[in-house]
């Protein structure tokens, strides 16, 4: 374990951003975003942002043609994501792997030290803080940062730049397991220390109808929830002379599962509002071995017809 000063890690993230194009999460009124950083404006207090972290891999739109990739040294990204982007790893990477998945971004990620309203991930097992999936994890000290080292990249930056760092303290890592432990015991309590079993979970949504027609019937196939869901990956292709853009798509579209003759599956809302569930706690689990959902909660900020996801959840699980 590492620490870095809060005045050293700035002036760090300014070497970088003379090299690299730096993004950081950011607060914004009561909300946090990303924006270019130079370093001058850091603080890495808070939780997840609004947008989720899988668009810097691939984007919502893109013109497959230009084949140039941008890379970006990511700082801020949280476990919600991270966790999204270990399931978009198999996806997209595993054979045959996607040419257009851009994964040479560097990322600096953090446990959060706040929770949203929405957030739930205790409620499905995980935890504030990230396990794996990135280059350097930062926890948030009250004059500095413990630094774990998470990938090779991570750890030859840190060589690169150790005049940055020095070796983290027995009371430095004891104080950042204390505020670990505190803040998913808060977001545990928020949620009456709730936990899903996630592995008895499939096979209630797939026996459970009333509560996906009684949620179902407010969805009106916005698609905010798969935009905004850090673990959807679904596109399509549209051709033109010169182009081959590919574009985000959603199961929550009517038309999604429609196939040649006009036949559709899932020409019901409630159906698709049940699809969506099942893939997360079924198909993604037989299939990559990772569930789909992370409990970050944007879907409920999104949601147009006032739907809470977790609630559904907690619902169909019988509680």
């Amino acid at each position: 374990m590492k620490y870095i000063s809060f005045e050293n890690f700035k002036n760090l993230i300014r070497e970088v951003s003379e090299e690299k194009e730096v993004i950081t999460s950011f607060k914004k009124d009561t909300y946090y975003d990303w924006k270019k950083c130079n370093g001058d404006e850091i603080d890495l207090r808070g939780f997840r942002t609004v947008l989720p972290l899988k668009y810097f891999f691939f984007s919502p739109q893109e013109n497959l043609i230009e084949k140039e990739k941008k890379s970006f040294f990511i700082v801020g990204a949280r476990a919600c994501d991270l966790r999204g982007l270990e399931l978009l790893k198999k996806i997209y990477l595993d054979e045959p792997e996607d040419p257009y998945y851009k994964k040479d971004n560097f990322i600096i990620s953090v446990d959060c030290t706040e929770f949203h309203d929405n957030c739930f991930c205790v409620l499905l097992g995980d935890t504030p803080w990230p396990d794996t999936g990135f280059d350097l994890n930062i926890s948030v000290l009250e004059d500095g940062y413990i630094v774990e080292v998470g990938s090779e990249n991570g750890k030859e930056f840190i060589k690169k730049h150790e005049n940055y760092f020095r070796d983290a303290s027995s009371d430095e890592i004891l104080k950042r397991e204390k505020l670990r432990e505190k803040i998913k015991n808060e977001l545990s309590k928020k949620l009456e220390n709730r936990k899903i079993d996630i592995n008895k979970l499939k096979e209630k949504i797939e026996k459970n109808e009333d509560v996906f027609k009684e949620f179902g019937s407010k969805c009106v196939s916005c698609s905010a929830c798969t935009n905004i869901c850090p673990c959807c990956f679904c596109f399509f292709l549209s051709e033109g002379n010169k182009n081959k853009i590919r574009y985000i798509d959603s199961c929550q579209f009517k038309g999604y599962a429609r196939v040649a003759g006009g036949a559709n599956p899932r020409k019901d809302i409630i159906k698709r509002f049940k699809h969506r569930f099942l893939c997360k706690f079924s198909y993604r689990i037989d299939m990559q071995g990772i569930k789909g959902c992370t409990g970050c909660g944007r879907c409920i900020d999104g949601c147009q017809g006032g739907i809470n996801f977790k609630e559904v959840i907690i619902r169909v699980n019988g509680e």
